[in-house]
């Protein structure tokens, strides 16, 4: 870990999110009433990138935009947040990638259907505009994972050159089986495992052999967390220690929406402030769980400090 002030960049994708609070699922062919319904900027670099704002940390977006009037409402919320957006990539005449998301109160849980049309990835050509220098932490969405893979070999080759506690920490979210090669972990330093990965790529039945399994097929001594919903989560270090943290329910589920990116988020915020791996799950734990009692993401801003300081080392 660096000794300046941690500064994030985050590298996916960013859409817009029009979300429909519902008692229930709605039946096929109905016409209901939702309880409440909202937009909000999403894509869980983006989401990342609201956590870390709301938690005062410096951070960064980095992907493409279209030159719609949505996307420049996804622009100006970021600058509201003040989230950096300097070496996003706009594509003239594409579409905004949008998600219609339907919550349900009677279960807690979130539909989502997603539409991108048009809109390129990012390439290596574009992340390679960027002045590392300017990061402590870069963490990254493999939607296109050969480029992907470049740019983390490129922050490798960045690394090789410094000093132990100058290096950027590279991490990676592996979330959609199929579609996140899991080669990809070789250059990263912390892995973010989903559950519906770990179960379809690893056919592993619970966190703890999420993360052995995971640590026996990446290459790189690399930190691995794995959320496991409402069991908590798992993680395991280096030298193949595992530690597992319960999961911190609100009395209430009332917004699924953005749980995992909060959790990610949460648990780089502290492993970028120096603590342990096992305290950072915790902390993710704890944040994740919060966010889900409430609606979007605002009310973090009230609450991370008091949690923070609970913390072990």
């Amino acid at each position: 870990m660096t000794s300046r002030e941690p500064c994030i960049l985050c590298v996916g994708i960013c859409c817009m999110d029009v979300i429909q609070v519902c008692d229930a699922y709605p039946e096929e062919d109905s016409d209901i009433r939702s309880k409440h319904g909202r937009w909000q900027r999403g894509g869980n670099p983006a989401n990342n990138c609201t956590v870390f704002a709301l938690m005062g940390l410096k951070c960064e977006f980095m992907g493409t935009l279209s030159d719609s009037a949505m996307s420049s409402v996804l622009l100006e919320d970021f600058k509201a947040r003040g989230i950096a957006t300097k070496h996003c990539v706009v594509h003239a005449g594409c579409e905004t990638p949008m998600s219609s998301v339907l919550l349900s109160l009677k279960t807690g849980s979130r539909t989502i259907v997603h539409s991108n049309p048009n809109l390129p990835e990012m390439t290596f050509a574009d992340f390679a505009k960027c002045n590392l220098a300017e990061y402590t932490w870069i963490h990254f969405e493999p939607r296109n994972p050969p480029e992907t893979r470049r740019m983390m070999d490129a922050v490798h080759k960045w690394n090789a050159k410094l000093s132990e506690s100058e290096r950027i920490t590279v991490s990676l979210e592996l979330e959609k089986p199929g579609k996140h090669p899991l080669d990809v972990a070789d250059l990263a330093d912390v892995v973010f495992m989903s559950r519906i990965y770990a179960e379809t790529e690893l056919q592993a039945t619970d966190m703890r052999s999420a993360v052995a399994i995971m640590r026996k097929k990446v290459q790189k001594e690399c930190r691995i967390v794995c959320a496991w919903g409402s069991e908590g989560s798992a993680a395991i270090d280096a030298s193949g220690e595992i530690f597992c943290a319960p999961s911190f329910p609100p009395e209430k589920v009332v917004d699924s929406l953005g749980a995992g990116d909060t959790f990610c988020a949460a648990t780089i915020y502290a492993l970028a402030h120096g603590k342990s791996l096992f305290a950072a799950i915790v902390y993710g734990n704890m944040i994740a769980g919060a966010k889900v009692g409430f609606h979007g993401y605002d009310a973090i801003a009230n609450i991370h400090c008091d949690m923070y300081a609970t913390l072990p080392l």
